[in-house]
């Protein structure tokens, strides 16, 4: 029984070190000027297979004559690739112990091997936010981990697209993070912003009110979970990556269900990419 309590005092003991030294990392960002401080993740997956491209939402384009010999303008395989980062404006917003942040995440799908259509860029998303953070002095123990720190802000993410390809919306959001041991959970919970000029009014059927995204670490492995929970449909992402060389993992990613992308929000994606992403604040330690 001795060795058990040991056991565990240890565990919490490595734990603690663990939770400590990312914050630490964080810290250690922050004071830097002009740094670029990590995201959503930053990955390049140079092959990406599709088992059902979405072809509705292309077929104004695709039905002209003119591309009856190029062949599909989307296709089961291209590149997909993410940049995201954050830029400090204030340590302490007004005078309180909210850090106030602007960022920034790009998601691009690239046909890069579909000469027919030139190698076109099929889908982008933009994602400008600004948003304050508080991450607290002492974790507050919640619905059985430890809530170490949540974000308030605004949101706005669009495809930059025109006419009946064009998607984008608004949201104020609320995010939590929160801290099971080795597992970390963000939750996202919004509210969208209503627009005079509605692209997609159905998006809360497939994307809701929310999302809740689970990493886990293992040794060197770290593997995540993301949950999309629209109202009557919903997605799910998984990915794995493993360290390749310092500041570079191998990753691995399946997406099934929706809203993916924004042009492919209400479509049912099934997908799986290969390739490689940067290493977070998760996996620096």
């Amino acid at each position: 029984m001795k060795k058990i309590i040991l056991l565990v005092l240890l565990s919490n003991l490595i734990f603690a070190k663990e939770l400590r030294s990312i914050k630490e990392e964080y810290e250690s960002i922050l004071s830097k000027k002009y740094a670029l401080l990590p995201h959503n993740g930053i990955f390049l997956l140079p092959f990406s297979y599709s088992n059902n491209p979405n072809k509705k939402s292309y077929e104004g384009i695709t039905s002209r004559s003119e591309f009856a010999d190029r062949g599909e303008f989307n296709r089961e395989v291209e590149a997909e690739f993410q940049i995201s980062f954050l830029v400090l404006l204030a340590r302490k917003a007004f005078g309180s112990d909210y850090q106030l942040f602007l960022g920034y995440t790009q998601n691009s799908w690239w046909q890069v091997y579909n000469a027919d259509w030139s190698r076109q860029f099929r889908e982008t998303n933009y994602g400008p936010e600004v948003f304050a953070r508080r991450i607290l002095s002492k974790p507050i123990k919640f619905l059985g981990g430890d809530l170490i720190g949540y974000d308030l802000g605004f949101i706005h993410q669009s495809n930059g697209q025109i006419q009946e390809l064009s998607r984008s919306w608004n949201r104020i959001y609320a995010r939590f993070l929160l801290n099971y041991k080795n597992t970390f959970v963000k939750a996202d919970l919004w509210y969208r912003v209503p627009d005079s000029e509605d692209e997609n009014p159905d998006t809360k059927e497939f994307i809701g009110h929310g999302q809740i995204e689970i990493a886990h670490i293992w040794k060197k492995n770290k593997y995540t979970v993301k949950f999309l929970p629209g109202i009557h449909k919903a997605g799910v992402e998984l990915s794995y990556s493993y360290p390749l060389k310092e500041g570079l993992r191998f990753f691995t990613k399946v997406n099934y269900g929706y809203g993916h992308a924004l042009i492919d929000y209400d479509h049912r994606t099934e997908k799986i990419g290969v390739g490689v992403e940067l290493t977070d604040l998760l996996t620096s330690k």
